[in-house]
């Protein structure tokens, strides 16, 4: 274990603050899809454990068993790897168990309720005469046709059901009742909602794309909606300045999105003139925030998601400013994505900003460390100098102005600094010790930075 943790810390220790924030995303992402398939394992493990507290109790068996859960605990301590140490295993494998057994508890009550006392019904068929009776059944026996008739026979959809249905997430019973309806796939909405408070579905209902085969019963409908097979919704966080190779790689794993696919549709002008993107890439318009999507969604369903916040987000307040600054829309997520590539700190990002605007107006270079490593391929990485000469556009050492377009896809603190710059003098900047940066009027200020910026790097590098 000593050994792991200091190899952690060895890898760590060689990582720059850009790099360790990019490791940190990516570690959060891969723990939410970890999380995610434990709680679908543990879902699969508890209805299993409630089947055999049933049998068990067909069987006249009890429901612990203290050999049953030695026998567990002697299994997973086979499967222990580090850094989870035994203990700790054993700490958490209780607790499932303990959780499974209260389950099992809980299942066999409701079943006791339902129980009818053979005894209670003789002494309520006392109450009745022989007539009273056969009204009562026959009653009894009409409402059972009528239940039967209105809530086990098949539906059949109209012309217009497309046979796809999605629910969404907060979407109560009376929601999804009036749009299964309007889209053709019931013939009534009261009657889904009957059975759906009968059937105690209202808390069950998962978020998922659903294919409703023609002919289900209302019942067969609730029973497709809480355990049949469909695409459920994921949540997907994309993170600030992450490009869209990173994003094509985030969908493979949270939604199971082909990214090859996802970067030719990105890419494909054809595609993205038709939903307003007038440019020959994605890149920089797909706004950076948590999204709801449904697992196997079409690359360009997806785009079009990303692509409609970042419409709702640049209003036509911030569309005039862009007309005032004598600007375009692209210039400025060309901008913002150049400011998102320098810092993570929004209260530095409008000073960046100024910095960029007082060089263009000089006619100096940008000589913007992002823009290089944009073009360089593999993860980020120090740069040398002979990056600096790379022939590309986007090489802001090599050409003047502004980059042919956005490097990454930048957060919504970055657009608006690129928007509403700092007002000051600065035309240089570089990294400090605390994770920000030095700013300076002239380049000799600029140079003093520099040395102490590279003495306290030494100084890091020898201890």
């Amino acid at each position: 274990m000593e050994n792991i943790v200091r190899k952690i810390q060895s890898e760590l220790d060689s990582l720059s603050s850009r790099q360790r924030e990019e490791l940190l995303n990516k570690l959060r992402v891969e723990i939410d899809d970890i999380d995610r398939k434990l709680v679908e394992l543990l879902n699969e493990r508890t209805r299993r454990a409630v089947l055999i507290g049933r049998l068990k109790k067909a069987l006249g068996q009890p429901t612990y068993s203290p050999e049953r859960e030695k026998e567990i605990a002697n299994k997973i301590k086979q499967y222990r790897t580090d850094p989870l140490t035994g203990e700790s295993l054993i700490r958490i494998y209780e607790r499932i168990i303990d959780e499974s057994r209260s389950i099992q508890k809980q299942d066999a009550s409701r079943v006791e309720k339902l129980k009818i006392n053979v005894t209670e019904k003789a002494k309520f068929s006392k109450l009745l005469s022989k007539r009273e009776f056969i009204i009562v059944s026959s009653v009894f026996i009409a409402v059972i046709v009528l239940l039967y008739s209105t809530f086990f026979t098949a539906n059949h959809h109209t012309k217009n059901f497309s046979g796809k249905f999605d629910i969404h997430f907060g979407e109560t019973v009376s929601q999804i009742a009036k749009r299964l309806h309007d889209d053709g796939a019931i013939p009534g909405e009261t009657n889904f909602k009957i059975a759906a408070f009968i059937y105690g579905a209202e808390k069950n209902i998962r978020a998922a794309r659903y294919k409703i085969p023609d002919g289900l019963s209302y019942l067969d409908l609730l029973d497709l909606f809480m355990y049949g097979k469909g695409d459920f919704v994921r949540e997907v966080k994309i993170f600030n300045g992450v490009t869209l190779n990173w994003i094509a790689s985030h969908l493979r794993t949270a939604i199971s999105m082909d990214s090859t696919n996802f970067i030719k549709t990105a890419n494909d002008r054809q595609f993205l003139d038709s939903i307003g993107v007038k440019q020959n890439s994605a890149e920089g318009y797909m706004l950076p925030k948590k999204y709801y999507i449904y697992d196997n969604s079409s690359a360009q369903e997806v785009i079009g998601i990303f692509y409609s916040s970042f419409k709702i987000f640049f209003d036509d307040r911030l569309k005039k400013r862009v007309d005032s600054l004598g600007m375009t829309v692209h210039q400025v997520l060309t901008l913002a994505s150049i400011i998102q590539g320098e810092s993570n700190k929004k209260e530095e990002m409008p000073i960046i900003s100024a910095v960029y605007y007082n060089r263009l107006q000089l006619g100096m270079m940008l000589q913007a460390d992002p823009t290089v490593q944009f073009i360089i391929p593999g993860k980020w990485r120090r740069l040398l100098n002979k990056d600096l000469n790379i022939n590309s556009p986007y090489n802001t050492y090599k050409y003047s102005g502004l980059p042919p377009g956005p490097i990454n896809n930048p957060g919504k603190d970055a657009v608006l600094a690129a928007l509403y710059p700092d007002d000051n003098n600065y035309l240089y900047f570089v990294a400090d010790s605390s994770g920000g940066h030095k700013f300076a009027e002239t380049y000799s200020e600029h140079l003093r930075n520099v040395k102490e910026y590279r003495k306290w790097i030494n100084s890091q590098r020898k201890n």
